[in-house]
């Protein structure tokens, strides 16, 4: 006998989003995808179709049967998981995202002065203006303390300081000192003032004690920036407050620095931009025994299998319209933004936050998950037939198919995501499914085609919904020679998924086989031409010994971090099994 390779809450509102859809999985849905059962096909980019050496013909193809010319016994268990966005959007700290504004704001501020108890973001929160004779300006926090550097033995007269930098840069003015300053950086020695006034800030930063948030703003200031300082400082009645200092500066800018908060705010919000733009989570879970009888002569080939198939999928789809970052900063708004690798603040109101931010009540976002449960008992029967240039072997097998199921799928606000209401029972369904297949063979070439699930049958994961097992039409060839195996298989149309985000998958994919006598190696890749852009190639391997031990391995290239120091690709799954011939 010879042996074969063998078996083919409110203070986290998105984050509650998420978890829900992992825990369960979407609805928009009407079918599964094709999977990949059987470790054989697993290590070879999932062609199937018209793989003779293969103990699972009777889920990829009945027609199979038919040419097998031993008997076949294989086992399969396996699990495979597809994350898109979903895992960096739980590690956001929105705490830390609505406390930004106050953080920024409190720089400019005294009002939350409190040395003895400053938090990381508040570093130096003091006023300087009680000396210096500074008292009379409406600025303090650490930037109070850093004007009062700036001006140092000049008192409260800010007008020498900026008219000392347009004597040095040759640049006349008479009159409105602070004026002539903020006229003087838009004409042709604005680079120069800009430059000597930005120096000037460092250094009295420096002499400060230093703040990585200011120093980073500092970095990233622009003309439109100083002037607004300019204004700030002038005015004696200046609005300190978030909003007020943002109208002046015309928007803040801040990148990666020293601070660890505003590093992990610059993240955070690059996270929330992606999963705006996509989200998914799958995870299929795909296990079985299938028995196969060798064909005899005018009789043809049986075969049955016991199947067990677990389909989860989630995703959080938001509401398009509300697509901004804006938080509520006590009765003020900002507006959070990422480019590349710094934030912008930006002042908003209550009517930008209500019809464009996220966290807007009248938000409409959408939270899919569906999980099914699929026990599958398949019965085939093929055979073959001579017709002189080749052969053609035709194959059917009907399945009896027992469905459990959940679903949640709502249009929600990010404040009413506590009221989603989950399934607490499943929804037990029965019915029938039917397959179709044919393989013509000549020589060591096969060409197979398989339509499956022809009947349309559904099963149902809620009382009032029901997912259609809709037909599934795959191509594929083979190749033999010796101890090498070639094959390749193709969706022919399109399949829909259970993914409100990503409802269709067009598998391809291919690989190679060496069966030797004790031991087997393959590999293969395999691509989604309908699947999200992050999907990218899935290479494929799979090693058996002695027929019972087989090990079947698929991976993206693409890789998320599960956390800082550990990443893993966005699609991977393995698959333990193995089978015997005789």
């Amino acid at each position: 006998m010879k042996y074969l390779q063998r078996g083919s809450s409110h203070k986290h509102p998105i984050l509650s989003i998420v978890v829900i859809g992992l825990l369960l999985g979407s609805l928009k849905v009407s079918a599964l995808e094709f999977g990949g059962l059987g470790n054989v096909s697993a290590g070879m980019g999932g062609a199937g179709v018209a793989l003779k050496n293969s103990q699972w013909a009777i889920y990829y193809n009945p027609a199979l049967l038919g040419v097998n010319k031993k008997s076949r016994f294989g086992y399969s268990f396996g699990v495979s998981v597809k994350e898109e966005n979903l895992i960096a959007l739980t590690k956001v700290d929105f705490k830390n995202l609505q406390s930004l504004p106050d953080q920024i704001g409190a720089l400019f501020s005294d009002k939350k002065s409190d040395k003895t108890n400053a938090s990381p973001f508040n570093f130096v929160l003091t006023s300087a203006f009680n000396a210096g004779g500074l008292s009379e300006l409406n600025t303090g926090g650490y930037f109070g303390d850093v004007i009062g550097n700036l001006v140092g033995n000049n008192g409260n007269d800010f007008n020498k300081v900026l008219g000392d930098m347009m004597d040095s840069a040759g640049v006349s003015h008479n009159g409105n000192v602070a004026e002539d300053f903020q006229n003087a950086l838009k004409g042709e020695n604005g680079d120069k003032l800009f430059d000597a006034f930005k120096e000037k800030l460092q250094e009295a930063s420096k002499e400060a004690g230093g703040n990585a948030i200011f120093d980073s703003l500092l970095d990233n200031l622009t003309h439109e920036n100083v002037s607004g300082i300019v204004d700030l400082v002038g005015g004696k009645n200046g609005d300190v407050s978030i909003d007020g200092i943002l109208d002046k500066l015309g928007g803040i800018r801040l990148s990666l620095s020293k601070d660890a908060k505003l590093n992990k705010a610059i993240k955070d919000i690059a996270s929330i931009q992606n999963t705006l733009k996509n989200n998914n989570f799958a995870m299929v879970s795909q296990n079985g025994l299938t028995v196969q009888l060798a064909p005899r002569e005018n009789i043809g080939g049986f075969g049955m299998g016991l199947i067990f198939d677990a389909f989860v999928s989630g995703s959080a789809a938001l509401d398009q319209k509300y697509n901004k970052i804006i938080v509520n900063s006590g009765d003020k708004y900002v507006e959070l933004g990422i480019n590349n690798d710094s934030i912008t603040l930006n002042t908003a109101n209550r009517n930008s936050y209500e019809n464009s931010s996220i966290l807007s009540p009248n938000a409409k976002h959408h939270i899919s998950a569906t999980g099914l449960a699929i026990v599958e008992i398949p019965v085939g029967y093929s055979h073959n037939f001579d017709i002189g240039f080749g052969e053609l072997s035709i194959g059917a097998s009907i399945k009896y198919l027992q469905g459990i199921g959940y679903s949640v799928s709502q249009n929600i606000a990010i404040d009413s995501v506590s009221k989603v209401k989950l399934p607490t029972v499943p929804t037990i369904s029965q019915n029938f499914g039917v397959d179709l297949g044919a393989l013509y063979s000549i020589g060591g070439f096969s060409l197979g085609f398989v339509a499956k699930n022809i009947n349309n049958p559904g099963l149902k994961v809620s009382s009032d919904k029901t997912v259609y097992l809709n037909p599934q039409l795959r191509a594929g060839v083979s190749y033999e020679w010796g101890i090498l195996n070639l094959a390749f298989d193709a969706d022919v149309l399109p399949n829909n998924t259970l993914s409100y985000t990503v409802s269709k998958s067009q598998m391809i994919g291919g690989g190679f086989m060496l069966d030797f006598k004790y031991f087997d190696v393959r590999a293969g890749a395999m691509y989604d031409l309908k699947g999200s852009h992050n999907d990218g190639v899935i290479l494929t391997a799979g090693l058996n010994i002695f027929g019972f031990f087989d090990i079947a391995v698929q991976s993206g290239l693409n890789l998320i971090n599960l956390n800082d120091k550990i990443k893993i690709p966005n699609n991977l799954g393995v698959r333990i099994g193995g089978g015997f011939s005789w």
